[in-house]
């Protein structure tokens, strides 16, 4: 695949004056095995021209030459600008953009960058699943493996803090961190803190949140009572071995569901540095956002109820997620799923729910943690649009409807360089599972997951004027999903 490398990629790989970091080497070495080409933008001739470090910007220009050039890049115009809604207020912006464009124009397959303003300007022209940071792009690279297929599956437990060993070396980046971090969480298991963590199989902590639940608090230094009840994520943390197994995914999940039921109003968090920019993209993507600092950390907010004060669907579902928009202007339609299928993509409803096995680390694969999710299915259907909600139905053995996801995006497609670097985030298949799959066009929907409050049966589907088999995709209006969810 044609891959194109941000700046920020490029100079640390370069740069022969320091110590090549791990997960560049790792990149280098995969991507050159697996003969994917790494591209530069003629444009990126400028952004290093203005690097201050004379010594290093004349080795890094010397060793370009290795790398393809886009030929006759598409460069964007301010027309093209604006009507892309891509800011634009310096020279940084502008090489920024133009790498976005030429991914947008299909010059290349992926872009890979650790710049976080790329990353929210991918999703303003919904390029999110093609911009991959480094890590992201690394297990990217490892899905294009041709290895027999494992997974690691997870289950989440809850907890009081007192039942882990906080001398876990899980612990120590924020040990260092924090000075007092040790007294803290003492302190806040003699307290009868509870968390969220997830073990592996020598029941070490790979990944854990650990929440308190507030009411009218100031939550920043210079910032008036945010009112409401609120919870308040006080650690998140994925251990940095366990990243692309979508566990930061599967906890946030959790936080939801828990506010939910439990009628919170607002969800908070406190970031600090570099190692956890990965964290604030995630929580950014479902609608956190920042509200100030407290101390040497940034504060990132979400509400958790619904405002119908943003009228595009998507944005809405964003920023208000798990709540969506479901009025008369939202199609709907409902898809049919396998039972294999069904208990991969949707692990808590799986046959094992409620099982003695309910907590055993065989009940979740990564795809099952993702809130985002992919479906892929021989149908021809054209008519599904980003923003729609999709039903669905599991067939053969319970022929009910259990959960429902809002569509991102739709692809009708059999290229695999256009399907795998939209998909790769979201699924568990390696480059060969995808091969197979594309045997022709295939449609490719894109979603975000959302769990129902009670299944809706076969029955129920009929009461509705749902009639027949339920063998291929099939649109309903609106008045028949009232009557299915119960909706008022």
């Amino acid at each position: 695949m044609n891959i194109l490398l941000d700046t920020n990629i490029i100079i640390p790989l370069e740069d022969t004056g320091k110590e090549l970091p791990r997960t560049f080497a790792e990149m280098r070495k995969i991507g050159g095995e697996q003969g994917h080409c790494f591209f530069i933008h003629p444009i990126q001739f400028e952004d290093i021209n203005r690097d201050k470090e004379e010594n290093r910007k004349k080795i890094v220009l010397s060793r370009l030459k290795q790398y393809s050039l886009i030929e006759n890049p598409p460069f964007l115009t301010e027309e093209e600008r604006y009507k892309l809604n891509l800011n634009e207020s310096n020279v940084n912006d502008k090489v920024d953009n133009n790498l976005l464009f030429s991914l947008y124009r299909g010059a290349v397959h992926i872009l890979v960058t650790n710049d976080e303003g790329i990353h929210k300007k991918s999703q303003t022209i919904g390029l999110h699943d093609k911009v991959y940071r480094l890590d992201q792009f690394l297990i990217f690279l490892q899905s294009y493996i041709n290895i027999p297929k494992t997974y690691n599956f997870t289950g989440v437990k809850e907890g009081f803090l007192y039942e882990i060993d906080k001398k876990q070396p899980f612990f120590d980046s924020l040990r260092n961190a924090y000075i007092d971090f040790d007294s803290w969480y003492q302190k806040s298991a003699e307290n009868q803190r509870k968390c969220w963590y997830i073990e592996d199989n020598n029941n070490k902590i790979m990944a854990i949140a650990i929440y308190k639940e507030e009411k009218d608090e100031t939550l920043t230094d210079n910032g008036t009572p945010t009112i409401g009840k609120i919870l308040k994520l006080c650690t998140f943390k994925v251990d940095i071995n366990a990243r692309g197994k979508k566990l930061g995914e599967r906890l946030l999940y959790i936080a939801f569901q828990y506010c939910v039921e439990n009628n919170f109003d607002w969800i908070y968090l406190h970031t600090f540095g570099e190692e956890q920019k990965t964290l604030v993209g995630l929580c950014e993507d479902y609608g956190f956002y920042f509200i100030g600092k407290y101390q040497k950390d940034d504060v990132y907010i979400k509400p958790m109820k619904f405002s119908n004060d943003i009228s595009d669907p998507i944005d809405s579902f964003k920023r208000y997620y798990p709540f969506f928009k479901k009025d008369s202007s939202v199609a709907k339609y409902i898809i049919p799923i396998q039972p294999k299928f069904h208990e991969d993509l949707f692990p808590d409803l799986s046959n094992l729910k409620g099982s003695l096995f309910e907590q055993d680390q065989n009940l979740f694969s990564s795809q099952g943690n993702t809130i985002k999710k992919a479906y892929l299915c021989y149908a021809k259907i054209k008519a599904i649009n980003s923003g729609d909600i999709v039903l669905f139905y599991r067939s053969k053995d319970r022929r009910s409807i259990q959960c429902m996801g809002i569509v991102e995006q739709v692809l009708l497609s059999e290229r695999i360089e256009e399907v795998f670097p939209l998909i790769a985030k979201r699924t568990v298949y390696n480059i060969d599972d995808i091969r197979t799959i594309l045997k022709q066009k295939t449609l490719v929907i894109l979603f975000r997951y959302v769990a129902l409050n009670k299944e809706i049966t076969r029955v129920q589907i009929d009461r509705a004027g749902i009639r027949g088999s339920i063998q291929s995709i099939r649109k309903i209006n609106n008045e028949q999903y009232r009557v299915i969810t119960n909706e008022k």
